[in-house]
């Protein structure tokens, strides 16, 4: 595998677009795109995710170190930090998101039970 290969392969692991690696890496999108598709071929990869999963497997990618998107990567995008710094998994990160979710889905499951309710008394 290239050097830009294996770049293109950590950086698609970590969620980036075509676009972010070639910002990155400082090759055109377009080049970026073709790495992949190589990258895609030689692992016999149905998707950049399958890809990821095979290297994994592979030992081409350190497969302890969690990939992409995380429960608590949106929290920490919405605090303002750089998602890609927590290299643990963000047993705390992901709680906090976790306990967020819960709350909106308590909070639809209220609101639904509400305008149920309304249509009831109102028939």
């Amino acid at each position: 595998m290239t050097k830009l290969e294996l770049s293109a392969l950590q950086y698609v692991s970590q969620g980036l677009t075509y676009a972010e690696i070639g910002q990155r890496t400082g090759y055109s999108q377009v080049s970026v795109q073709k790495a992949v598709i190589r990258v895609l071929r030689k692992l016999n990869a149905r998707n950049r995710a399958h890809a990821v999963f095979l290297a994994c497997q592979a030992g081409i990618l350190n497969p302890k170190h969690r990939h992409g998107d995380h429960a608590g990567f949106i929290a920490h995008q919405r605090r303002g930090e750089d998602p890609w710094e927590c290299r643990l998994g963000c047993p705390e990160g992901e709680r906090a998101y976790r306990r967020e979710r819960r709350a909106a889905r308590r909070k639809a499951d209220e609101a639904w039970r509400g305008a149920v309710a309304n249509l009831t008394e109102a028939s």
